[in-house]
């Protein structure tokens, strides 16, 4: 924050590039900062940290119509209004304000490396044919923006969060990049417009509220699938008490396991979200099954293995669920090859499947069900030990051991009270969960 505070300090003191009478843009320059400092209040949260507001609308248009500094202050100074009413913390409007002047002052001293924006205009409109040096000035306006400001917000949310930079940029990026194009194109038609008759930029209006709306659409129908989805999985935990939160902490668990086994973040937050809805299909199982006390028969089997298909098919409707429906699909898919529902061995079963397969029978092992009491940690440890290499992939096996020897996976501790145990208490990984693969008594009895 330091760093970013600095440098846009001295950025305001960069070389002018291109000049224009003040008398040509004050009156504009005026209106905008009211307008830009109005539109930073239509913001809409992004799903990696961070904001995106139609503001850019009139942050483009500063920039073709009033040079350094005076573009920098101006656009500077709207955001601080609505960090200031915003009440936000120091910290924070010291940053947003920063970045926002320091990108300005960037973005003005690569338009005047091309030339004037209002002399070009003008070679526009008196030549009708001198198009390229207005659309060079467009394109570098709008880059050098876009760029200047996403690796500086995606920067000091990849630090904050401790993510990658790259995985920030590429996850926010993909949702916002042709609504930015939008807002950066309507600004630049405000420019234009301005130069050859301002009262035709009212015209504008209606565009730019479009595009607000829209992403203000998109974030409200990305957050309430995410909810929508992830409270059906709850429902179905909520259903056993002996389940409550167990989709919460597979989530955690396969998250820290594929951090540990080295993928990038992508692949770590499509296995994490496929985790909190392993469970999804076990909606369509009955009550009879999935809350039986006592080892189900091979009829009741049959319906509880259906709830990886059934979980499947649902999230495949969900676009954004949609890439982890193949890791709900086959979680329960055995390393050799009896699993379940297609029978996948080893590495034909996706990685995402093994890591939530492990995090999955772990907390079903340490936690109390109907049919027995939560297994210590060490028991449950020797079970995926002896299962390592059968049931489940030996190098996930491995990696889950490494993380709770570093203590880094906080276990779930079951009530010191112990569950009932109704009816006749299985043991052995067959009375893991009521979801057993076909052959899982191979592995032998519990202690």
């Amino acid at each position: 924050m330091v760093v970013v505070a600095v440098l846009a300090a001295c950025s305001l003191f960069l070389p002018t590039t291109w000049q224009e009478a003040a008398s040509t843009w004050i009156s504009v320059a005026i209106l905008l900062t009211i307008l830009a400092a109005a539109l930073e209040f239509v913001a809409v949260p992004l799903s990696r940290g961070g904001e995106v507001s139609v503001a850019t609308i009139a942050h483009i248009a500063i920039l073709l119509l009033v040079p350094a500094p005076w573009a920098a202050a101006a656009i500077g100074l709207a955001v601080l209004f609505e960090e200031v009413v915003g009440r936000r913390p120091l910290l924070k409007v010291v940053f947003n304000v920063s970045a926002f002047v320091l990108t300005a002052s960037v973005t003005s001293f690569a338009i005047g490396l091309i030339g004037s924006p209002w002399d070009a205009a003008r070679r526009t409109i008196e030549y009708g044919d001198q198009h390229i040096p207005w659309l060079g000035i467009l394109i570098a306006a709008g880059a050098t923006y876009y760029v200047v400001n996403w690796l500086l917000t995606s920067a000091i949310i990849a630090i904050a969060s401790e993510q990658s930079l790259v995985y920030i940029l590429r996850t926010n990026w993909t949702r916002t990049l042709l609504m930015e194009i939008g807002a950066e194109t309507l600004g630049a038609l405000f420019a234009l417009i301005w130069m050859v008759e301002p009262i035709w930029t009212a015209l504008l209006a209606a565009p730019s509220a479009v595009i607000g709306r829209a992403l203000q659409h998109i974030r409200l129908l990305e957050t309430q699938t995410q909810s929508a989805v992830r409270s059906l999985a709850q429902i179905v935990d909520h259903r056993d008490r002996s389940t409550f939160h167990h989709s919460e902490r597979v989530a955690v668990y396969a998250a820290d396991l594929a951090r540990e086994l080295g993928l990038d973040e992508d692949a770590v937050a499509l296995v994490e979200q496929a985790a909190s809805v392993h469970d999804l299909g076990k909606i369509g199982v009955p009550d009879r099954v999935l809350l039986k006390a006592g080892p189900l028969d091979d009829e009741e089997k049959a319906a509880m293995w259906l709830h990886t298909e059934i979980g499947a098919k649902i999230l495949v409707h969900f676009e954004l669920f949609r890439d982890g429906a193949g890791i709900v699909l086959h979680h329960h898919e055995r390393w050799d090859g009896h699993g379940y529902p297609q029978g996948l061995a080893g590495e034909a079963i996706p990685l995402g499947s093994r890591i939530v397969a492990v995090a999955d029978a772990f907390d079903a092992m340490t936690a109390d069900r109907p049919y027995r009491a939560a297994m210590p940690v060490a028991v449950a440890l020797d079970h995926l030990r002896r299962g390592a290499g059968s049931q489940w992939d030996p190098l996930v096996v491995g990696a889950f051991l490494r993380l709770l020897d570093r203590g880094a996976v906080q276990v779930h501790q079951p009530s010191p009270e112990p569950a009932p145990i109704l009816g006749k208490q299985a043991f052995g990984v067959a009375a893991i969960d009521h979801c057993v693969d076909p052959s899982a008594e191979a592995i032998g009895p519990a202690a």
